[in-house]
C-alpha cells in the first residue's frame, strides 16, 4: 500500500539531506581562505645588483703646511686622484678638536693655536642629493 505524502511532508529536506547541506557548508568555511589565496598567489622574479664601493685615500696628493711665528698656512697643491670621486673635501682641525671644511683648498690662521694641527683631503662620490660617500683620507700634520 502506498503511503500520501502531504504537501507539509515534501517540503521538508529528508535528515540526509541536511547533514549532506551542513558539511558542503562547512567545507566551504575550511577551504574558502585556501582558494582565495590561491587566486593571488603568483610568482614573479628579478634580479638585483647590490654591491658595496669604497673610495681609497687619494693617491698623488701634495699638501704645503708651514706655521711661521704661529701664523699658519696650509695649502692644497694637488687633490691627487681617487677612482669615482665626483668631488673632494679639504679639512682642518685645529690641536683642541674643532674641524674647518674649506672649499678652495687654502687655509691661513695669523694667530694660529699651538699645537699639532691635522688636515685631510677625501675623495666624495655623490650618487643623489644629500646621499654622498666619504672615501678614505689622505692626512697629515703641521705643528704650530
Amino acid at each position: 500500500m502506498r503511503r500520501s505524502r502531504s504537501t507539509a511532508d515534501v517540503a521538508k529536506t529528508p535528515a540526509l539531506g541536511r547533514v549532506a547541506a551542513v558539511l558542503a557548508a562547512a567545507a566551504i568555511l575550511v577551504f574558502a581562505p585556501g582558494i582565495a589565496q590561491a587566486a593571488f598567489t603568483g610568482m614573479d622574479s628579478d634580479s638585483t645588483s647590490v654591491g658595496t664601493m669604497s673610495l681609497p685615500a687619494p693617491t698623488g696628493a701634495s699638501v704645503m703646511a708651514t706655521c711661521v711665528a704661529r701664523s699658519l698656512s696650509i695649502v692644497v697643491v694637488s687633490y691627487g686622484t681617487v677612482p669615482r670621486a665626483t668631488s673632494y673635501d679639504f679639512t682642518v682641525a685645529n690641536p683642541c678638536g674643532g674641524n674647518t671644511k674649506t672649499t678652495a683648498g687654502t687655509f691661513t690662521k695669523p694667530n694660529a693655536t699651538q699645537g699639532t694641527w691635522t688636515y685631510q683631503i677625501h675623495g666624495l662620490y655623490q650618487v643623489s642629493t644629500g646621499n654622498v660617500w666619504i672615501g678614505q683620507p689622505f692626512t697629515g700634520t703641521v705643528v704650530c
